[in-house]
């Protein structure tokens, strides 16, 4: 079977009509740089409605961070960024027991590990240090929108080494689920200043504010968490 994916075109829509606005309003400045960075995102759910006996546990999701920013420079150390990324959120459900074997511990189990591949659209406001040399610090927070294009549960049991046991893909299109998630970010980074733009690296948590599940049948409620690094190049234009 071949699945073709096609976005809820009205909410795409809205989606890039936010893009093009922040896009215009940064280019009413000169514009600064161009920022492209990737790293690892680590990510996780909270779960709400569920009694307590009932919660699974739950372990960190590891995926990918992609992006590309416009920032700008407001004066007095402020500066703006924003853009379009790709980001992968999920997280890790682990059923199992652990036993010895001759005297080994081993684990059995199985595992389920859902991912959500998003793009997504920040708006940072950021705050600079910067001295005479070439290291620069700055601190950011801001929104960010995102739309799930995609999702997929996977499964694997844990033996004496791991096997792959199913891969289903996610209707996001179902009423439990919801595409677009509005979420905050906050973090921190630096900067290697070179002759033609700058090495960076940041790091930062985002709060998801939106459900991303919303189960009203299992009283079931989920919002994603997570923290992220990445290590990228601006290019001053």
């Amino acid at each position: 079977m071949i699945c073709v994916f096609i976005p809820n075109m009205p909410i795409m829509k809205t989606f890039y009509t936010i893009a093009s606005a922040l896009f215009i309003a940064v280019n009413a400045f000169a514009q600064q740089g161009l920022e492209l960075s990737i790293g690892p995102s680590f990510t996780n759910v909270s779960v709400r409605g569920l009694q307590s006996s009932l919660r699974p546990d739950r372990t960190l999701h590891t995926g990918l961070q992609v992006q590309a920013l416009w920032d700008q420079d407001l004066g007095s150390g402020f500066s703006m960024a924003t853009g379009l990324g790709y980001k992968e959120k999920g997280f890790h459900v682990r059923e199992g027991i652990d036993m010895d074997v001759f005297n080994l511990p081993v684990s059995l189990g199985v595992e389920a590990i859902t991912t959500l591949k998003y793009l997504e659209l920040p708006l940072q406001w950021r705050y600079h240090t910067q001295g005479d040399g070439p290291l620069g610090f700055f601190v950011f927070a801001g929104p960010a929108l995102s739309y799930a294009l995609e999702g997929e549960v996977r499964t694997r049991a844990n033996l004496i080494f791991d096997v792959n046991l199913t891969k289903t893909k996610l209707n996001l299109d179902q009423d439990i689920y919801n595409r677009m998630e509005w979420s905050g970010l906050a973090g921190v980074g630096g900067t290697l200043r070179l002759k033609s733009g700058a090495l960076t690296v940041q790091a930062g948590y985002q709060h998801g504010f939106s459900r991303v599940v919303d189960n009203t049948l299992i009283d079931l409620r989920l919002r994603n968490y997570g923290f992220g690094m990445n290590i990228g190049y601006r290019i001053n234009l």
